[in-house]
């Protein structure tokens, strides 16, 4: 029965008269979206060292055109380029994996990534407690930062029961583990010396502990090709392991009870075309090109969806939201960071 009504809600927001309504609003989230690219592919976004990630760019248009979500003509296309172009863009960062990619570092960056993303998301919804916060908005966190940042707190907020603060605290998210993840890019890679890694071992500790692709891709790159590739190696590991935290968590929800767990999620039905497009890309059937195409599309239908939030957020609600989630995730990403450090020490005794 449930499978039935899934498919007629499917059905529904497809049809034609929904998708006319919703062009105006898809519209525009694409323009700032573009315009984010835009300025990304220019080098606009580089401040010397410093980089700012399009979807930052893309979070703040959102939020200064954020009067603008209150007219009719625009809301249908908020919501759907907020839900359904998200559930997309996350499944299609499935086509990005491989298994062949993905056990060739060994079995160091498969402990690590199952740790880092396990125990984070569960330290996440404990530490939540400590700072007067929902367990769900520690999950939320927890999943962005043991993951794979902003695509993760995306998916997860995707699965998690609605509230009055869903938006304010999914924008906040985003735009913390990408702050975070830029701070942590150019520390990293001077603690070399300091940890005694080896360069392997380097490239495991930031595809392990950096929140999100783009920057444990520059901290890679700031150490050479060899720590570049495990480190990338690394992360995909932890984006592979999206399917089953988000499907955790949809469990976990499910299963708590209670007023904030009252509205049961939608099945994550998207994540399946993550598992399927991840399988096939393992079976050698999505050449190059269209692999390297449908990443570029994943990317802007995700950014898209980050307009759509940044419309929908309030300014002014997202600095009033106090100084625990900002505690919280400073604390995720220390945890993860220390996490990560511990297991290379301790795996070193097992050849790993």
């Amino acid at each position: 029965m449930r499978n039935s009504a899934v498919a007629a809600d499917l059905a529904k927001l497809w049809a034609p008269d929904n998708l006319r309504r919703s062009a105006p609003g898809i519209a525009l989230c694409a323009v700032i979206a573009a315009v984010a690219y835009y300025a990304d592919t220019r080098s606009l976004l580089r401040f010397g060292a410093v980089w700012v990630p399009p979807l930052i760019l893309t979070l703040v248009i959102g939020m200064a055109l954020q009067p603008l979500s209150a007219r009719p003509v625009l809301k249908p296309g908020l919501e759907f380029a907020g839900r359904t172009l998200l559930r997309i863009g996350v499944a299609l960062l499935g086509a990005r994996l491989t298994l062949g990619n993905l056990v060739e570092g060994g079995a160091l960056p498969i402990v690590i990534a199952v740790a880092a993303v396990g125990c984070t998301i569960v330290f996440g919804a404990w530490a939540a407690r400590l700072f007067g916060l929902s367990q769900n908005f520690g999950l939320l966190t927890g999943c962005a930062t043991g993951v794979c940042g902003a695509a993760a707190a995306m998916a997860a907020s995707a699965v998690l029961p609605k509230h009055e603060n869903s938006d304010r605290d999914l924008a906040f998210t985003v735009m913390g583990v990408n702050f975070l993840s830029t701070v942590v890019m150019v520390i990293y890679p001077t603690l070399r010396e300091a940890l005694g890694f080896s360069l392997f071992e380097m490239g495991v500790f930031l595809g392990g502990a950096i929140h999100d692709v783009a920057q444990v891709a520059g901290a890679g790159q700031t150490m050479g090709p060899q720590v570049l590739s495990d480190a990338v190696i690394t992360k995909l590991l932890r984006v592979a392991a999206l399917l089953p935290a988000i499907a955790g968590i949809a469990w976990w929800v499910a299963k708590s009870g209670g007023p904030q767990s009252s509205a049961r999620p939608t099945p994550p039905v998207f994540l399946f075309g993550f598992l399927a497009l991840a399988a096939l890309n393992s079976l050698g059937l999505i050449p190059a090109g269209v692999r390297d195409a449908v990443g570029q599309i994943s990317a802007f239908l995700i950014i898209t969806a980050i307009a759509a939030l940044g419309m929908k957020t309030s300014l002014l609600a997202l600095v009033r939201i106090g100084m625990g989630p900002v505690m919280l995730l400073i604390t995720e990403t220390i945890f993860v960071g220390l996490l990560v450090v511990g297991l290379i020490y301790g795996l070193r005794s097992f050849g790993l």
